[in-house]
């Protein structure tokens, strides 16, 4: 009689849990306290895998990147896009529509590259591109078609590419 009431009572808690534990088909995604699904890049996806799925959302949304490349075992990103060149708000429209898209980069490599840019911006201002901007919380440099228009443009872009493959960042930036 005992193991007939202890089959009794975990049969149902065996398929509570199984049906909790199984994963729905539906390809939906994650779902949301709103109920429609929300993907995101995550720590479970490569950073190449992350860029991937970035640069296509982008190309979906009109924006002509191309596809990441690992160099040196750095994933480079197809590089960056006219914004005035694509037309009124087609690159700021893809990026908010790619944003849950756009890989996750662990914080130490995110202050190496940060660090990076701005010395790059710095480089390019030193050998003559007066109006290179600045990157953005991101490292992202918005170089608009004026700026690459600048003479000294190429030049400097030749020379700062070289500094910074040999630019060693400062060691608050470098990861542990």
């Amino acid at each position: 009689m005992r193991k007939r009431f202890l089959v009794g009572c975990l049969l149902p808690l065996l398929l509570v849990t199984a049906a909790a534990c199984s994963t729905s088909d539906d390809g939906r995604g994650v779902a949301s306290v709103g109920g429609s699904a929300a993907p995101s890049a995550t720590p479970s996806l490569s950073e190449l895998e992350q860029a991937i799925r970035y640069t296509r959302c982008m190309r979906e949304h009109g924006v002509p990147m191309s596809d990441p490349q690992v160099v040196n075992g750095d994933v480079r990103m197809g590089g960056g896009f006219d914004k005035d060149a694509l037309g009124p708000d087609v690159g700021a429209r893809a990026q908010e529509a790619c944003k849950q898209y756009e890989p996750v980069m662990p914080a130490g490599l995110a202050a190496v590259k940060a660090e990076l840019a701005r010395e790059e911006s710095r480089c390019m201002r030193e050998h003559g591109v007066e109006n290179f901007p600045d990157p953005d919380a991101e490292a992202h440099v918005d170089v608009s078609e004026q700026v690459r228009k600048d003479p000294q443009y190429d030049q400097a872009k030749a020379f700062c590419r070289e500094y910074i493959r040999s630019y060693r960042p400062s060691a608050e930036a470098t990861p542990r």
